[in-house]
C-alpha cells in the first residue's frame, strides 16, 4: 500500500500547467514538481489547503491511498 499525490492527473483534467498553478498558489514550481512526482515525504496542511482552493477540489482528490501491494518508488 502507498500514499500517492494525484497532482498530475488533476492538472491534466483542469488543463493547467505547473507554472499556472505556481502563479495561483504562490508555491514554487520546484516544490510543485516534488509533489507531482511523488517525491515528497510530507505535505503541510497549509500547502494542501492552498492547492485545494486553487484547484477547486478536496484533499481526498489530491492525496489517495493505493491498496495494491506495489513497493513505493525509490527515493
Amino acid at each position: 500500500m502507498s500514499i500517492r499525490i494525484c497532482l498530475d492527473e488533476i492538472l491534466v483534467a483542469r488543463r493547467l500547467s505547473i507554472v499556472e498553478l505556481a502563479d495561483r498558489t504562490g508555491i514554487s514550481v520546484r516544490h510543485l514538481n516534488i509533489l507531482r512526482d511523488n517525491k515528497a515525504v510530507a505535505v503541510r496542511l497549509r500547502t494542501l489547503d492552498v492547492l485545494c482552493e486553487a484547484l477547486g477540489c478536496e484533499p481526498g482528490e489530491i492525496i489517495v491511498r493505493d491498496k495494491e501491494d506495489t513497493p513505493p518508488p525509490p527515493r
